[in-house]
């Protein structure tokens, strides 16, 4: 609020100055703006007029670029300076101060100016900060914006357009009837009934996403499960076909090579290429090399027979007991 306006046009003052008279706000309004190119500046503590002559700093803390007049008053649009936004952003000044230039009659003739402060001498100012939210003025120049609409529209022609585009009652059965509901329902009503509608639609859509990410997850356990045993399968057989063609040392660590086989493909690499590395033991049970020889009750390894032992990762006593439990089991 920039000038509050009582019955009859009355601006009354709280110093008894006065009494001063609008006889036309929205005149006023127009001509204060096209005087002031378009912009009304809002200083602190009216220091444009108390210390600027002074030769103090006297900024402006806002501009009034647009003016409405209301029931109560005359209103303006501010843009606000970063120092002034803080202003009002901690609530340091409550009230804006106009300064009104008036004939001997005491009929305003214009607002050249006003002032943030804490004690207006006008009665009636209504607060800063209760201006502050759900502003009407901003929601009409948000809707005037919304519908493509001249910045100048009054509220008469935005409400008649927002009419305009709200359909025919005609329209709004039909969306009723399609929502489950009687002709002639509320708005309100078929607000709450689309609502109810979309969150059905929700709700089922949630279970049917739900059910098929049960199967999914259960489609990849027993794929999991298949795969594991196709591989197991697998490893067995080449293992077992290793053992029945005589490779030296893979029957006491069965498990362990099969094991490693089915645990990836490169660990079945790794695998066949150990055992393919591995001699046979011939159709009498021994290798076509010189059979190991004994020497104080222990199997001396020949050079093939250490190199293996090493392939294989065991100590050379260890294969050379393991030859000589397979010679003993064949």
């Amino acid at each position: 609020m920039l000038l509050p306006i009582g019955h009859g046009g009355l601006v009354a003052t709280v110093d008894g100055r006065g009494p001063y008279r609008v006889t036309d706000a929205k005149k006023l309004a127009t001509d204060a703006l096209a005087l002031h190119a378009g912009r009304i500046p809002i200083d602190e503590n009216h220091a444009t007029d108390l210390a600027a002559p002074e030769g103090r700093p006297a900024p402006a803390r806002g501009w009034a670029t647009q003016l409405e007049v209301r029931a109560d008053g005359i209103y303006g649009r501010v843009e606000w300076s970063e120092p002034g936004a803080a202003l009002l952003a901690e609530r340091a000044y409550r009230f804006i101060s106009p300064v009104l230039i008036h004939d001997k009659s005491g009929a305003v003739l214009d607002m050249p100016r006003a002032s943030l402060t804490n004690t207006p001498n006008l009665r009636g100012m209504a607060a800063l900060n209760s201006q502050q939210e759900n502003d009407p003025m901003d929601l009409l120049a948000q809707l005037r914006k919304l519908l493509g609409m001249a910045d100048d529209a009054d509220a008469e022609s935005v409400m008649a357009k927002v009419k305009s585009m709200c359909g025919t009652d005609t329209s709004m059965n039909a969306i009723a009837t399609a929502a489950g509901l009687k002709a002639g329902a509320s708005g309100e009503q078929i607000v709450q009934a689309i609502t109810a509608l979309s969150t059905a639609a929700d709700r089922e859509a949630a279970t049917t996403i739900a059910a098929l990410q049960s199967e999914v997850r259960d489609l990849g356990t027993r794929l999991a499960a298949v795969t594991t045993t196709a591989a197991r399968e697998r490893a067995t057989a080449f293992v077992d076909g290793a053992i029945r063609e005589g490779r030296v040392g893979v029957k006491p660590m069965r498990e362990h090579y099969i094991s490693r086989h089915a645990a990836s493909a490169e660990g079945a690499a790794d695998v066949e290429k150990e055992i393919g590395a591995l001699p046979k033991l011939g159709p009498s049970g021994t290798t076509g090399d010189p059979p190991p020889v004994v020497k104080d009750g222990k199997v001396a390894l020949n050079a093939e027979q250490k190199n293996i032992a090493a392939l294989l990762g065991i100590s050379e006593d260890a294969y050379a007991k393991t030859l000589a439990s397979e010679a003993a089991e064949s």
